[in-house]
C-alpha cells in the first residue's frame, strides 16, 4: 500500500471524528512516514510499520461498521485472548500424534534410513571389483558388468531414496504447521 492509499483509506475511517481532529491524526502519520522514508525505508514498508488503517482507526475509538470489524485483526484483541481453548488444543494434538503419527513416521524414516545404506552398499562395488581382480580368477568381463549393473542400481536408488526423502520432508513440514495453525485456534 502507498503512502496515499494508507492516507485515503485512514481518512475515509476517520470521518466519523470532527474535521480538525481527522486533520491532525493524518498530519500526524503523513509525517510519521515521511520520517521513515528519510531514515531508509521504503514507502510500503513504513506504511506497514504503521498496521492497517482500520485497526487504527478502531483504536481510535472510531465507530467501525460490523462488517469492517469482522476482518479486523488487532494485536490487542489477539493477546487478551483466552489461552485454555489453546491448551486443550495442545494436549488433543499431542495425544494424537504420539499414539497416531510418531511410531509410523520414525518406521518410515527407518526405512529412508535402510535405503540409503543400501545404496551406497551398490555404490562401493567398484572397490569390491578392483579387490575381486587381485584374490580370485572369475573373468574380468563378468564381473565388469556385474559391477555396473549394482553401481547403477545404486545410483538410481539413491537418486530415488532422495528424491522420496525429501517429498516426506515436505510432507512432515506440512504435518507440523498444520498442528500449529491446529493449535492457535487457526482450524
Amino acid at each position: 500500500m502507498t503512502k496515499q492509499q494508507f492516507l485515503n483509506e485512514l481518512n475515509r475511517l476517520l470521518v466519523p471524528l470532527p474535521d480538525e481532529e481527522r486533520k491532525d491524526i493524518l498530519s500526524d502519520y503523513e509525517s510519521h512516514i515521511d520520517s521513515a522514508i528519510k531514515n531508509g525505508k521504503s514507502e510500503e514498508e513504513a506504511v506497514k510499520d504503521l498496521g492497517s488503517p482500520r485497526t487504527i482507526a478502531f483504536e481510535l475509538g472510531t465507530p467501525i461498521e460490523k462488517t469492517d470489524t469482522a476482518d479486523l485483526i488487532s494485536q490487542k484483541e489477539t493477546t487478551n485472548r483466552s489461552v485454555g481453548p489453546n491448551i486443550f488444543a495442545f494436549l488433543g494434538m499431542l495425544l494424537f500424534n504420539l499414539i497416531f503419527i510418531v511410531g509410523p513416521a520414525l518406521g518410515i524414516a527407518g526405512v529412508f534410513i535402510g535405503l540409503y545404506a543400501a545404496s551406497i552398499g551398490f555404490l562401493v562395488t567398484p572397490l569390491g571389483f578392483i579387490m575381486n581382480l587381485f584374490t580370485h580368477d572369475t573373468p574380468i568381463l563378468l564381473m565388469f558388468f556385474v559391477v555396473l549393473a549394482a553401481f547403477s542400481f545404486g545410483y538410481l536408488l539413491l537418486w530415488l531414496t532422495n528424491f522420496l526423502a525429501k517429498g516426506y520432508i515436505r510432507l512432515l513440514y506440512w504435518y507440523w504447521k498444520l498442528n500449529v495453525k491446529i493449535v492457535n485456534g487457526g482450524y
